[in-house]
């Protein structure tokens, strides 16, 4: 080697005169690449998600049922699965892979918030990562979406407990209609003044016109069954001679109708009806005011679906399977095969420069 050539040309002529040294220590980085790989187990790729839904339109609990653990809970639904199968690319995915954790931080009329937990392990890292890009997709479609199943399996809850009580009331009123077809069972149920049936109030409103006449045909026949007033009260021409005579026959008619409606709405009244079917219309009230108030549940949640707004923040980690990805692999390979092939030829020739010196030495000695 030449006095002028330079420390990197020695370094390089020296690398290539010992080459042969990186050989073993190729073959032992492949070894701890391989064994390093089933050492540090999967890849585990993590989705954290701030979630956070306002409601700005709603009754004192409308809300329930778009909080934030309905948000979690929609992710167990079998739609939602099979959307994120559908998303991955695989039908026969098992969804069971996927890790999902939730931890609230605030929640109230109107407000809920909270961080859900994402993770999903694969021994390979970016497999594991499409798997989880694949679920946040469409969870923050589902979540945020207008028609998402955040809001429909919302809607869908209060429809189907609307649904149920109108099979539960229809059917429960056949049955009582069955057993007693000779009561007017709709008319007994409904409560339009909550006093009793429909029936008594309509009863109650033909007998309440029918007492304002007989007061008025009495009232002609104290003043003197004047003729003119007959005319008038009876709608039809009436003389002095029998004026008297057809108010009192207008009198008495009233007084039978009258009679036979208070004994009609006596008869249909809650107090005077057979104790089965009596039970049965209070048994059909409770119902049709519980279906009722379902109904204004219904349209409570659909105002509430339609004023919110669901904000979510997510933000990526990764952990574990340092050596599981192929780019992995070869780095250790790499790392190995220079580090310390590069410590075995320098140390071989550090102890080629000794074993040289000490024969220099013992020759001059001689």
């Amino acid at each position: 080697m030449s006095r002028g050539t330079s420390g990197l040309e020695r370094d390089l002529n020296l690398i290539r005169r010992r080459a042969w040294l990186f050989i073993p220590f190729l073959l032992l980085g492949i070894l701890v690449a391989v064994v390093f790989r089933s050492a540090s187990g999967p890849s585990n790729a993590v989705a954290s998600m701030q979630l956070e839904t306002v409601v700005q339109d709603l009754v004192v609990g409308g809300d329930r049922g778009m909080r934030i653990f309905e948000a979690q809970s929609m992710t167990t639904d079998d739609r939602f699965k099979q959307m994120v199968r559908d998303e991955i690319g695989d039908p026969n995915f098992d969804y069971s892979r996927f890790s999902i954790a939730l931890s609230p931080i605030s929640v109230a009329d109107g407000i809920s918030r909270g961080v859900l937990i994402l993770s999903i392990k694969d021994d390979d890292k970016v497999t594991a990562e499409r798997y989880r890009a694949a679920w946040v997709k469409v969870f923050e479609r589902e979540y945020q979406s207008p028609d998402g199943l955040f809001r429909t399996r919302f809607i869908g809850a209060k429809q189907d407990v609307v649904d149920r009580m109108d099979t539960l009331y229809a059917e429960t009123v056949a049955d009582t209609k069955q057993k007693f077809p000779d009561y007017p069972v709709d008319e007994l149920v409904r409560t339009p003044a909550q006093r009793g049936s429909a029936i008594d109030e309509e009863y109650d409103r033909q007998i309440a016109q029918l007492e304002r006449a007989r007061a008025e045909i009495n009232g002609a026949i104290a003043s003197g069954s004047n003729a003119a007033v007959a005319s008038l009260l009876l709608n039809t021409t009436v003389t002095d001679g029998n004026a008297a005579q057809a108010l009192q026959a207008r009198k008495a008619t009233l007084d039978t109708a009258i009679s036979q409606l208070e004994d009609k709405r006596d008869e249909f009244s809650d107090a005077n009806l057979p104790r089965e079917l009596a039970d049965a219309v209070v048994n059909l009230r409770a119902i049709s005011d519980l279906r009722q108030e379902d109904y204004v549940r219904l349209n409570n949640a659909k105002v509430a679906v339609t004023s919110a707004i669901s904000d979510v923040e997510t933000s990526y980690s990764f952990s574990g399977g340092v050596a599981t990805s192929i780019t992995g692999r070869i780095a250790i390979v790499i790392a190995i095969t220079l580090v310390f092939g590069l410590i075995a030829i320098y140390g071989w020739e550090w102890l080629s420069q000794l074993r040289t010196a000490a024969i220099g030495g013992a020759r001059d000695t001689a």
